[in-house]
């Protein structure tokens, strides 16, 4: 691999040296394994003299329209940016980015600190401000190919559609199965299920009702677990295709490089098969259950299918992802309640809830929580160089001795491994064969240790800007909050922590905490009182600064 890196060289330093590789999954053609990728890259970088090997980073069957679902992608940029990256090597354009907006981003956000990627099939460096036209050309090139693809995609599709072909999910619903030749089959116990909801809706019991007593006699879903809900219940009993039809394109991806899902509204057409598959609910229980939802909504205003993908679609909520429980581990979600079809009031629960009671974790209502995180970023305000001087304590803790230790032993393994290698790659017998794979593996995750460990250095020796960062997103803040989700209190708070409705506590720095405290030493605290019904609860609330 002939490489023209344009990365300055400081004699006597070797350049860290990482690469990235991907298999798509949005192409029929056959690309070189994964596997093959990471051998290559492992055997290119150990083998110069010059470099020092910073670790590979992959993808395997994500699509390269976006960079934010791409996990390895993400943590090579969050790496590089910390210092542990000089140069990264990639095949191609395409292999990095077709989305020219985010490749154009990284890569001037890196020619600007001088982390040079090098593009192989191109021979392009981004440290060349003169290849920027010929980066975007290729970027080009390989977003109109995504477009194409997906034009392909959609006809074949379109295609299939008009003559009756589709395909049903069936490893989330139950009743069916693919047999060997790919036709849909029935499966008999989970039919009986099935036709059992439909005869005591018919029997006048609610939904709720059937979801109890299904959960009573230990009735276990398509996952195997005694779990039953009243959404699950209403789609069981909207669901065409126990009928034994399928209306396809409920829902379409607008945008072939964000590949964003949107309900169908009627933007695009979609298709009804009748009786093109086993149905294993007749055709007269199937009208019968459809007329008497009706007749339910039109009297009481409940459950409606199509509005539930509606509001599915439409409700963004600032809190997801932010939320965490400390007994299961799981984000919390935000629930609204529903009288008569109309909402009624939010709380947030447990994602392990939200079906069925399975962890011990409490709901919270929705309001108290916004105004508390008001008032605690008003407290830090109010506080600002208190506050400073707290996190600059806690992100400088000292603890790089001990992990500089570790680092300079895992070098010294390192480079003992790469001497073997060295000793034994020119030969290609089975047996070296081997040995040589086997070296290389035991490379790569000495690697990943090390990477881990100068990832807590660089932690600590950036506490002065991750201080300066989160003081600095307090003070941009606005004034007099008014809807808290309309702010960005994520750059300030990394994650909350529900333990009771007695306490809650708000994250500040590493949100990657593994089993947050149920007991911590809270900093700048304050309550907040809250009804519910004729309950009064007060909360008790405060941060945790984690290193």
């Amino acid at each position: 691999m002939n490489i023209n890196s344009l990365h300055k060289v400081v004699p006597g330093q070797r350049l860290k040296v990482a690469a990235y590789a991907r298999i798509s999954s949005d192409k029929d053609v056959a690309e070189t394994s994964l596997d093959e990728q990471i051998d290559f890259y492992t055997r290119t970088i150990i083998q110069n003299p010059n470099w020092d090997f910073a670790g590979i980073y992959y993808d395997d069957g994500i699509s390269g329209t976006t960079i934010y679902k791409r996990k390895g992608f993400s943590k090579m940029i969050n790496d590089a940016r910390v210092g542990l990256i000089d140069v990264i090597l990639v095949k191609s354009v395409s292999r990095f980015a077709r989305n020219l907006i985010d490749l154009l981003e990284v890569v001037r956000e890196f020619r600007k600190v001088g982390i040079e990627i090098y593009f192989e099939q191109q021979h392009v460096s981004s440290l060349d401000v003169k290849c920027d036209q010929m980066i975007t050309l290729y970027a080009q090139f390989a977003e109109e190919e995504a477009i194409s693809v997906s034009k392909n995609q959609k006809w074949r599709i379109e295609k299939d559609r008009r003559e009756g072909h589709y395909y049903i999910p069936v490893n989330h619903m139950l009743g069916y199965r693919y047999d060997s030749k790919k036709n849909i089959v029935i499966q008999e116990d989970e039919a009986n299920i099935i036709r059992l909801i439909y005869k005591l809706y018919l029997e006048d019991m609610g939904t709720t009702a059937i979801a109890d007593f299904l959960m009573k006699e230990g009735v276990k879903n398509r996952h195997g677990l005694v779990s039953w809900s009243v959404s699950g219940i209403n789609r069981i009993l909207h669901n065409e295709k126990y009928a034994g039809d399928c209306l396809l394109q409920k829902e379409y991806s607008a945008d072939p490089i964000t590949k964003k899902r949107i309900y169908n509204h009627g933007e695009r057409e979609m298709y009804l098969i009748q009786n093109g598959h086993p149905a294993i609910i007749d055709r007269d229980t199937w009208i019968a259950v459809q007329d008497k939802f009706k007749r339910m909504g039109e009297k009481y205003n409940v459950y409606s299918p199509a509005r539930e993908r509606v509001r599915h679609h439409q409700i963004r909520s600032n809190f997801g992802n932010f939320i965490i429980c400390p007994y299961c581990g799981k984000n919390y979600m935000v629930k609204t309640n529903h009288y008569n079809g109309e909402p009624t009031n939010k709380h947030l629960m447990c994602y392990s809830n939200h079906k069925t009671k399975l962890c011990k974790s409490e709901n919270y209502p929705l309001v108290p929580f916004k105004k508390m995180i008001a008032k605690q970023l008003e407290i830090l305000k109010s506080n600002l160089n208190v506050f400073k001087e707290c996190l600059t304590a806690e992100f400088s803790k000292p603890d790089k001795d001990s992990t500089i230790e570790d680092i300079a032993s895992i070098n010294t393994q390192i480079d003992e491994l790469r001497k073997k290698y060295d000793d034994i790659k020119d030969f290609h017998d089975d047996f070296f064969s081997s040995l040589q794979k086997e070296t290389l593996n035991q490379i790569n995750g000495l690697i990943k240790q090390r990477t881990e460990l100068q990832n807590k250095v660089v932690v600590t020796d950036n506490y002065r800007y991750r201080t300066n960062k989160i003081i600095n997103n307090l003070k941009e803040l606005p004034d007099g909050y008014g809807d808290i989700e309309e702010i960005d209190f994520k750059s300030v708070f990394s994650k909350a922590v529900i333990v009771s409705k007695e306490l809650i506590y708000f994250i500040v720095g590493n949100g990657d905490i593994e089993n947050p405290p149920l007991d911590p030493k809270l900093l700048f605290t304050s309550s907040i009182e809250y009804k519910v019904r004729k309950s009064s609860f007060n909360t008790t609330f405060g941060i945790l600064i984690v290193k």
